[in-house]
């Protein structure tokens, strides 16, 4: 019995120094990533490099939202010089050409200013015409489906 207890103890002893190699070699590989971690930090502790990080994490989000809202700002600016209605009507001109090749189209702005582009197809010639429109009033009279492509473009 003496013999099994001397084994037992023997095994349990080489079992423990293995172990104890196991963890030496963990714990030196933990204490290689955690210089890693600490190097170049000199006096400070990790709590100040936090702050600090968070710190500048929040100039930086406060950098580019003040950064966006001055974009957004000038967009806004910009928007009510931009083409806001656009409406467009194709119609025949003449009778003897078909498949709607002529058309009107109207762009206008915020204010209504804008213009009406006309093109009229026949099969000999084509012709394109531009009538400026300020604050909704035609600069020349306006021909039906003229006229017909401004409410559509003021119906949106």
């Amino acid at each position: 019995m003496e013999k099994y207890i001397l084994y037992a103890s023997f095994g349990l002893s080489l079992l423990s120094v293995i172990f104890f190699l196991v963890l030496n070699v963990r714990l030196n590989r933990m204490i290689k990533k955690y210089n890693h971690f600490m190097q170049g930090l000199g006096d400070k502790d990790v709590e100040n490099l936090m702050t600090s990080y968070i710190d500048n994490l929040e100039k930086l989000k406060n950098d580019v939202h003040t950064g966006m809202n001055n974009r957004i700002n000038e967009l806004e600016k910009k928007l009510p010089e931009c083409i806001q209605y656009f409406g467009m009507v194709n119609y025949n001109a003449f009778e003897n050409v078909g498949h709607n090749m002529s058309f009107s189209i109207a762009c206008l702005d915020e204010s209504k200013d804008g213009f009406v582009l006309t093109g009229i197809y026949s099969r000999e010639n084509s012709y394109v015409y531009a009538k400026e429109i300020k604050n909704g009033i035609p600069n020349k009279e306006l021909s039906d489906e003229e006229r017909e492509a401004i409410n559509k473009a003021l119906k949106k």
